[in-house]
């Protein structure tokens, strides 16, 4: 029997403005743009580093949807912005 490789969850590729802050935070941090967003994670473009392991919490203005995350890693990209995975706390619902 063949185990499944890559990854299972659907992914929509739409960008979208959302909001991250470090849990347990207030006010939010820094607006990004979410991409390549799943019902468990999604990557997200920045223009400051995040942490991994770092707890923050993720929401979107435009859909309504807030949720607590965890940040995977952090990679470098052209023009001084970063891409930030994050593992959801809570799947999104379609």
């Amino acid at each position: 029997m063949a185990v499944p490789t890559g990854r299972s969850d659907k992914r929509i590729t739409k960008q979208a403005v959302v909001e991250l802050a470090l849990a347990g935070s207030s006010q939010p941090t820094e607006a990004a743009i979410a991409q390549n967003v799943s019902a468990r994670g999604m990557r997200v473009a920045t223009e400051h580093v995040w942490r991994p392991g770092t707890s923050v919490m993720i929401s979107s203005p435009e859909s309504g949807f807030c949720t607590q995350a965890r940040v995977v890693y952090c990679q470098r990209l052209e023009n001084k912005k970063f891409a930030v995975g994050l593992e959801l706390s809570a799947p999104l619902k379609e």
